[in-house]
């Protein structure tokens, strides 16, 4: 058996070594939203080498939320150059945000590292939970290959809005009565 040492082990040791992706996820509310709020969900790129372009789907709850604008983000416009942003159609019947893509104009390097891609608006319609994922994503360098890419899924929280509680109401309905058979008592004397 051959021992490998000196140039050879480095480079099994670096054909070896894990390749870390490019990832896409969400950012949204640290807290659940109430039922009726509109709020934000960002959409995030991190460890990203050269990012010329991007698409990608979004799905969620329509029966929890709906969206109702999807807005650029700053990442791509950061490398200095006009972008071509296309937001997508969003189909609240469906739950689905398809085919939102943005792409530097004209031939240069592009951008590397973390940063907003897009910001999602969305309204929430009832209590619950609804998922959050990415569908057809691609993501693309500036010699328009493939970059490798780790969609992370999310999640949002809305709460229902709170009501009061029975016991308070009745407390209050309880001191009404009162203060109002007080004031009879007073207006007989």
């Amino acid at each position: 058996m051959m021992k490998l040492t000196g140039l050879w082990g480095i480079v099994l040791a670096l054909l070896a070594a894990p390749v870390s992706a490019t990832t896409l996820s969400f950012a949204g509310p640290a807290t659940a939203v109430q039922v009726g709020d509109t709020f934000t969900v960002d959409v995030l790129v991190a460890q990203a080498p050269d990012l010329y372009a991007f698409q990608f789907d979004v799905t969620f709850d329509p029966a929890i939320t709906q969206v109702n604008t999807v807005v650029e983000g700053d990442f791509l416009s950061a490398g200095g150059r006009a972008t071509f942003f296309l937001p997508g159609t969003i189909d609240n019947g469906a739950g689905t945000v398809s085919f939102t893509a943005n792409t530097l104009a004209g031939p240069g390097p592009g951008v590397t590292g973390d940063g907003l891609l897009v910001q999602l608006s969305f309204h929430a319609l009832a209590a619950g939970q609804s998922a959050l994922s990415f569908g057809n994503v691609v993501l693309l360098d500036s010699a328009l290959m493939e970059l490798a890419t780790t969609p992370v899924a999310g999640a949002l929280h809305v709460a229902s809005v709170p009501e009061p509680a029975s016991l308070a109401l009745f407390g209050i309905g309880l001191a009404i009565l009162q203060a109002d058979a007080r004031r009879r008592m007073h207006n007989r004397r």
